[in-house]
C-alpha cells in the first residue's frame, strides 16, 4: 500500500547562461602621447579606462556566483531523495530534467557509501543511460522465468501537468524521439508502491488545456484519428505527430514511429478538460488506441492521498 508523500517546496533557481565564451586575455599597448597628466581628455580616458574595468570585475564575478547559485539550488532540489529511498530498495527511474538530477544524485549517494544495494528500473532509454553513467545498477520490470512483474518500491517521475485535487497527470507531451515508451513509463509507475510526480508549479492546478499524446495502431491510424475527432468534436484537435520538425495534421512525410511500433496522436484541447479520467475512460474505448498519455491509475492506496513535489526549471 502507497503511503501518503508530504507536500514539499521548491527553491526557486536562479536563471543564468550555461554558454561561456573564451575571452582573448586583455592586452596594453603603450603609445607615445603628447597630452600631459594634467591634460582634461587625458583624466577623461583615464577615468574611462578605470571604471571600465571595474564594470567589467563587477559583471564577471556576478556572473560566476550566480552560476554557484544555480548548482547549489539544483542540487537542493534533489535532497528529497534521501526521504524516501533507501537501501537495498528497487527504485522506477523517471525521465526528464528533474528525475536526470535525481538520478545523478542517487548514483552520488551509492558511491559515497550513503545508499546500497539499489536496483534501478529505468522507464525510458534516456534514464537507462543516465542510470549507467551514474553508476546505478539496474534491472528488469518483468520477470520473464516467472511471468511476474518486479516489485518497485518507490518511484520518481517528470510529469507535463497534473490536476489539483486528483493528482491525475499526464506524460508524454514532450517531442519523443522514439526511445522513450509512454507504455514503460506508465507500467512502472503503476506497479510501485510510492511514487513522487515533479511537476512545475504552474502545471498543478484545475481546468487543464493543451494536449494529451494517444498511442494508436500505425495500420489504421486515419480512421482512429476520426473517431476520436468526432469524439471530441469541438473541444479538441486531432494531429499525427512527425519525427521531425514541424507538420500539419497528418503528420508530414515522417510521422513518429515509436519503439513499439505506434504512431501518436495529439489530442489538443481548445477549452478546458473537465475531467482526465473521463478523457482517458472515453479514449480507451475507441478502436485502435494502444494508450495514453494520461496517467490515472495509481497503486492500491486505500483512499491515502498521493502528495507531489514543485520544482522549477
Amino acid at each position: 500500500m502507497a503511503s501518503a508523500i508530504p507536500h514539499l517546496h521548491f527553491p526557486v533557481t536562479w536563471k543564468s547562461n550555461p554558454r561561456i565564451r573564451k575571452r582573448k586575455p586583455a592586452t596594453a599597448t603603450a603609445t607615445a602621447c603628447s597630452l600631459s597628466e594634467a591634460s582634461p581628455l587625458f583624466r577623461a580616458a583615464k577615468h574611462t579606462v578605470l571604471h571600465s574595468t571595474i564594470n567589467f570585475l563587477l559583471v564577471f564575478f556576478t556572473y560566476m556566483i550566480l552560476l554557484n547559485c544555480k548548482f547549489l539550488y539544483n542540487w537542493e532540489n534533489v535532497l528529497w531523495v534521501d526521504t524516501f529511498v533507501k537501501s537495498g530498495m528497487v527504485i522506477g527511474l523517471g525521465s526528464g530534467q528533474a528525475s536526470g538530477m535525481a538520478i545523478e544524485y542517487l548514483g552520488r549517494q551509492l558511491r559515497a557509501g550513503a545508499l546500497k544495494d539499489l536496483v534501478g528500473i529505468p522507464t525510458s532509454v534516456v534514464s537507462a543511460s543516465e542510470a549507467a553513467k551514474a553508476g546505478i545498477p539496474l534491472g528488469e520490470y518483468e520477470n520473464s522465468s516467472q511471468g511476474c512483474f518486479l516489485q518497485i518500491d518507490f518511484a520518481f517521475d517528470d510529469v507535463d501537468i497534473i490536476e489539483e485535487g486528483t493528482l491525475i497527470s499526464v506524460i508524454g507531451r514532450r517531442r519523443l524521439q522514439g526511445e522513450e515508451s509512454i507504455i514503460q513509463e506508465k507500467l512502472v509507475l503503476s506497479i510501485a508502491d510510492q511514487l513522487v510526480f515533479m511537476v512545475k508549479e504552474d502545471l498543478y492546478k484545475c481546468g487543464l488545456e493543451g494536449s494529451i499524446p494517444v498511442l494508436v495502431e500505425s495500420l489504421n491510424w486515419l480512421e482512429t484519428a476520426e473517431e476520436i475527432d468526432d469524439l471530441f468534436l469541438g473541444d479538441a484537435e486531432v494531429w499525427r505527430r512527425p519525427s521531425v520538425g514541424h507538420a500539419g495534421p497528418l503528420g508530414g512525410d515522417f510521422p513518429l514511429v515509436t519503439t513499439e511500433g505506434h504512431n501518436v496522436l495529439d489530442v489538443i484541447f481548445t477549452s478546458p478538460i473537465a475531467s482526465l479520467a473521463e478523457v482517458a475512460n472515453s479514449l480507451e474505448k475507441v478502436d485502435g488506441v494502444v494508450d495514453h498519455g494520461v496517467v490515472s491509475k495509481f497503486p492500491d492506496m486505500d483512499g491515502d492521498e498521493m502528495h507531489l513535489k514543485h520544482w522549477y526549471s
